[in-house]
């Protein structure tokens, strides 16, 4: 993303953006997600789960607000503020929200963190003695919850790393600090030059890529080698697989 001079007028398809205090222009594409187009844009913290608001993995925040991003089409983003989890730290310094996730090791896989966190930052400690209800927009599949209460109610669970002694000590992740900040990359996070994304309906009966016809998703292009074992183009559109891709 590039710094520009703020709210110039705009060319024709282009738009005015602020995301994380830094101000571009850009254009989206038709029926382009906010979730997408921050990933487009470098914002890899924000994830995509679901496609369907229900998992708040791609939780952002619009001027100060949570959202979904993933519900939300990139253009209504436009001359307003948007901060994901890598706009949550301020000069140098942890939010206090990510600082707790840490001390509480408030994570397992952190898949899930950053929109959790993003969640938890806009709340104040009011509406967060009801976490059931607080939270009940962001899902995790690995902690069982206990140990994101435990952070959100400022528990510290980590010890020290003292030679000898960490057999049994609950020991900080040597991740911790990428996965509440957003830094942490996982599987979709990575783009291989002249990677081929094998659709999940596809069945490869053949590694002959002479074989293999393409078709485009959108933005995506997705290969299928040898024979499909369903019509590609109604099961890649679905909501189940969609979330093999990007």
């Amino acid at each position: 993303m590039n710094d520009i001079a703020p709210w110039t007028d705009q060319t024709a398809g282009t738009l005015a953006f602020c995301v994380n205090h830094r101000r571009f222009e850009a254009e989206p594409g038709p029926g382009q997600c906010l979730r997408t187009f921050l990933r487009e844009h470098g914002c890899f913290g924000v994830k995509k789960g679901c496609d369907a608001g229900d998992c708040g993995a791609c939780t952002v925040w619009l001027d100060g607000q949570p959202v979904h991003s993933c519900l939300i089409p990139a253009f209504r983003a436009a001359r307003r503020e948007v901060t994901t989890i890598e706009g949550l730290a301020e000069n140098g310094h942890l939010h206090p929200v990510q600082q707790a996730f840490m001390n509480a090791q408030a994570f397992q896989c952190g898949f899930c963190s950053a929109g959790m966190i993003m969640t938890a930052a806009a709340q104040n400690p009011d509406q967060r003695t009801d976490l059931p209800h607080a939270l009940k927009g962001n899902l995790c599949r690995c902690t069982g919850y206990r140990a994101i209460a435990d952070a959100l109610a400022g528990v510290q669970s980590v010890e020290e790393d003292v030679a000898g002694q960490a057999c049994g000590a609950s020991l900080r992740n040597p991740f911790a600090e990428a996965i509440v900040t957003g830094r942490a990359r996982y599987t979709m996070d990575f783009a291989m030059e002249g990677l081929l994304a094998i659709a999940p309906c596809a069945r490869a009966d053949s590694p002959d890529r002479a074989s293999a016809r393409h078709f485009c998703t959108g933005r995506r292009r997705h290969f299928h080698l040898g024979r499909c074992a369903a019509p590609p183009l109604q099961h890649c559109h679905s909501r189940g697989s969609s979330r093999r891709s990007r």
